[in-house]
């Protein structure tokens, strides 16, 4: 299907880098929704809260996702959703020494 706002064909979403730690390749939907593949790598400064909702899905290493309650780790094969909103407030950072890579979706 020929310019189908269902396909996101990764030419048109080259893969940038977004800071020394962050690389994304993003496409959005017709629909409202982002689809985004990201590499993680480890260290770099500690990322502001994000109150954005994301289902994520981890391809390979490990990260973590802190919470004013808490904390949840996720490796290869994982999923977690975040809803959106300040009561679900977190920040991500990389566990070891691995990049992570993931899948996630969010509602642009």
């Amino acid at each position: 299907m020929t310019g189908s706002p269902y396909l996101f064909p990764a030419a048109l979403h080259p893969l940038s880098q977004a800071s020394p730690f962050l690389k994304v390749r993003e496409g959005q939907s017709p629909f409202g929704i982002a689809v985004r593949y990201q590499e993680r790598a480890p260290g770099g400064p500690e990322p502001a809260w994000c109150e954005t909702g994301h289902s994520v899905f981890i391809l390979s290493g490990r990260i973590r996702y802190v919470f004013d309650a808490g904390s949840v780790e996720a490796g290869p094969g994982d999923m977690l959703h975040i809803p959106a909103g300040r009561e679900h407030r977190h920040k991500p950072s990389v566990v070891g020494a691995e990049l992570v890579k993931y899948f996630l979706t969010e509602f642009a």
